[in-house]
């Protein structure tokens, strides 16, 4: 049997420091989550509702202005002009990953910057969205469906669609609760009177548009507003590769033997762990691909001289369950783990976002729990 040990991939050995502090990772665990709140009473890895824990973007067809992806580095996850791009959710329930073509999700671009406040009891009036204006001015309605397609137009303010980016909304209801149907009814009547949107979906991400050296270049050919010029950049940051999502390659987990003692077991994602009641579990997730460095830009306001400066993904991850067992920290930020199986015989699932500075990604695990 072999020794245990942290089961850091050698991806990881590059990463950023730890996220220190249960507050503090607790709070990043909650802002990964989604919109829907937990009842109080529950820690906030449980997973008794149907809950949305994160939307995918990748561009499926590159326009005139975008990027080709990094040499074995997966879709891209932010877009320019003339770009489409799929955003695709991912929602959690008791029973496992939630079949989103059976929830008929509702999509919207927002405009200005978001879709809350007074524009949200106004979904219902959406117009079709077009291309997106970049920034977008008014909200749109998308095509219905399991995964949302969106086409990016033309760019009129530099700082305005790389600051703002393009903001997407699904709605959706719960097969526990109301229908999509039912929650956009529910939050066209805000406006005249209180209206429960407990059990339903309100799932709001951020495309990135860049790189940021392709948005200044862009921006000049189009004629759109902007504070730097393409020969003002500092020759670094074109040499910056687009945006990929990071990647789950597997998990590793350390389970205890019927007979005593442990085993290690590498898992893909939607794999089935068999364990006793009260057993304890060793899980991590191990990378496909190490974090990616970029570069962030400042501008003199004085001189509108630009600045880089060179930023690596800090990446963490958020673990939840459909049972209270906790999780205990182990080791790194959140990507190796302890779980106890419930008391109780049955199945679980575990789930786990792993995110970086830009964009996240998702896996899961079925636990099957025995009588000891």
């Amino acid at each position: 049997m072999p020794l245990r040990a942290p089961l850091r991939s050698r991806a990881r050995a590059g990463a950023a420091a730890p996220i220190r502090g249960a507050r503090r990772w607790g709070a990043l665990a909650a802002a990964l989550a989604g919109a829907s709140c937990l009842p109080d009473e529950r820690p906030y890895w449980v997973i008794d509702h149907t809950d949305a824990l994160a939307m995918r973007f990748e561009v499926i067809e590159r326009g005139p202005w975008g990027a080709d992806p990094p040499p074995g580095g997966g879709p891209v996850a932010e877009a320019m002009p003339g770009d489409r791009v799929r955003a695709t959710p991912f929602v959690a329930g008791p029973d496992g990953p939630v079949d989103v073509a059976a929830l008929q999700p509702r999509w919207f671009v927002c405009g200005g910057t978001g879709c809350t406040g007074g524009q949200l009891v106004d979904l219902a009036e959406a117009p079709p969205c077009g291309p997106i204006e970049l920034p977008q001015a008014e909200t749109c309605a998308l095509q219905p469906g399991p995964a949302a397609t969106l086409e990016l137009g033309p760019l009129r303010d530099v700082v305005g669609a790389a600051s703002i980016g393009v903001i997407v909304m699904m709605v959706a209801g719960t097969p526990e609760g109301p229908s999509t149907g039912e929650c956009m009814r529910r939050a066209e009547g805000l406006a005249q009177a209180s209206s429960s949107l407990r059990d339903c979906l309100f799932f709001v991400r951020t495309l990135r548009v860049g790189p940021t050296w392709r948005t200044v270049v862009a921006g000049a050919a189009m004629g759109a507003t902007s504070p730097v010029r393409p020969e003002a950049l500092p020759w670094q940051i074109t040499q910056i590769e687009p945006d990929v999502a990071p990647k789950i390659a597997h998990f590793a987990a350390w389970v205890p033997a019927p007979g005593g003692g442990e085993y290690f077991l590498e898992a893909q994602s939607g794999a089935t762990l068999s364990v006793r009641t009260g057993d304890e579990l060793a899980l991590s997730l191990v990378e496909a691909a190490p974090p990616q460095t970029y570069y962030s830009v400042s501008i003199d306001e004085a001189t509108l001289k630009p600045s880089v400066s060179p930023i690596v993904e800090v990446r963490g991850a958020a673990w939840f369950s459909t049972t209270t067992a906790p999780f205990e920290l182990t080791a790194g930020p959140g990507f190796e783990v302890d779980w106890r199986a419930p008391e109780e015989p049955g199945t679980h699932h575990v789930y786990v976002v792993l995110a970086d500075n830009r964009s996240a990604t998702t896996a899961w695990l079925r636990v099957e729990v025995a009588a000891r």
